[in-house]
């Protein structure tokens, strides 16, 4: 019996190490992401003429990548559908990065059900090394899945899911042939779970199940191009105006954070670490628990919303 109990005993502190040396690992990987220089620069070699493409570009994060991209030497090619909010935009761009080429791409991303194989013709000559698939959000925020019509549940899932596979598989024959070259995927952290945010938050599962696949396809396939998905919690935006702080930065300082994260170890990870931490969460919380806890936010957060608009009328 003894012997036994010391088998049991050696063998218990086998697995208490192992247990240790993997946690060690998993916090050790979790921190190098985020001090680990970004390779962002592999897709903008000197003298090359580096273009980026950066889809619902007009304000938000999406602007916010636009910036960064022309702060970091990429020319930009602005997506959005409204065709004089994205000329200034454009103008904003030049003003600020007189060097940089930027052009406008017009196209309503709720239609994406349309052949999109123009967008080809648009890029042109011009050397196309990054995607950044940042168009989405939602409609009607807030409602419950029987409240939607079928109209509603369309668009959402338009905007975020299929507009983003469709474009990258447009766009993915140039930027094989102009590899290396990075399609970065927005998310959300809605991807958990959202109540309330039903089919928002399925469509954002979705964008990081196929973030996950085509990484696997390309890595299967020897191409040289890095697919990384972009975890985002709360951000002050033109669509979500809240305080800033530090678990909700600016747009422009998240989109910096993401463009610094290009080359860690994805396939999806969370752009700005703070909310990395309150990721967390979703993790060590109950199932029930978290959401009650998700249930009275979203509350919160719809009653904050209708305040301001009754303000607006």
């Amino acid at each position: 019996m003894l012997q036994i109990l010391e088998e049991l005993k050696t063998a218990f502190g086998y697995i208490g190490a192992a247990s240790t040396c993997y946690l060690a690992v998993q916090v050790a990987r979790h921190f190098y992401c985020y001090l680990r220089p970004s390779s962002l620069s592999r897709y903008n070699p000197p003298g090359k003429d580096a273009w980026a493409l950066v889809t619902g570009a007009s304000d938000g994060i999406g602007f916010g990548f636009a910036q960064e991209l022309c702060k970091r030497g990429f020319n930009v090619f602005l997506h959005g559908r409204n065709h004089d909010k994205l000329l200034r935009k454009r103008d904003e761009l030049l003003a600020e990065f007189p060097n940089a080429k930027v052009r406008i791409i017009v196209l309503d991303a709720f239609k994406s059900s349309e052949d999109l194989s123009w967008i080809a013709q648009e890029i042109g000559d011009a050397r196309l090394t990054v995607l950044v698939n940042n168009a989405g959000g939602g409609v009607k925020p807030f409602e419950r899945l029987a409240e939607l019509t079928h109209e509603d549940v369309q668009a959402i899932i338009s905007l975020n899911s299929t507009f983003t596979a469709q474009i990258t598989r447009v766009l993915m024959p140039i930027l094989e042939k102009n590899s290396p070259s990075l399609i970065l995927t927005v998310s959300s952290a809605a991807a958990y779970v959202m109540p309330t945010l039903t089919v928002y938050s399925a469509s954002k599962g979705f964008v990081e199940s196929f973030t996950r696949s085509l990484q696997a396809e390309v890595t299967l396939d020897g191409k040289d191009v890095e697919v990384l998905g972009l975890r985002v919690g709360n951000t002050n935006s033109h669509a979500n105006e809240v305080a800033v702080g530090l678990f909700c930065p600016t747009s422009r300082t998240l989109a910096s954070a993401a463009l610094d994260r290009v080359g860690c170890d994805g396939p999806v990870v969370w752009a700005y670490w703070p909310h990395s931490l309150l990721g967390l969460s979703f993790h060590l919380i109950p199932g029930n628990v978290l959401i009650r806890i998700l249930g009275a936010r979203l509350r919160a957060m719809k009653q904050e919303a209708e305040a301001k608009q009754a303000k607006k009328r």
